[in-house]
């Protein structure tokens, strides 16, 4: 899946949506995590509150 997510950040960054700045590597890992995390706290956490951990991680982007 890490590997997934830093093929399509460099995607986004030869179309230009993604900053030519962003570690895809780094930004997978942290997508990864945050993934994981996600689906740890999926039942005791409110959907406002996981759509906020999620615009937050996609921010880096």
């Amino acid at each position: 899946m890490i590997e997934f997510f830093a093929a399509r950040i460099r995607q986004g960054q030869r179309d230009g949506d993604v900053g030519q700045d962003v570690d895809s590597r780094a930004q997978a890992l942290l997508l990864q995590n945050t993934r994981a995390g996600l689906r740890v706290m999926a039942k005791p956490c409110d959907r406002p509150t996981l759509h906020r951990i999620t615009d937050t991680a996609l921010a880096g982007l």
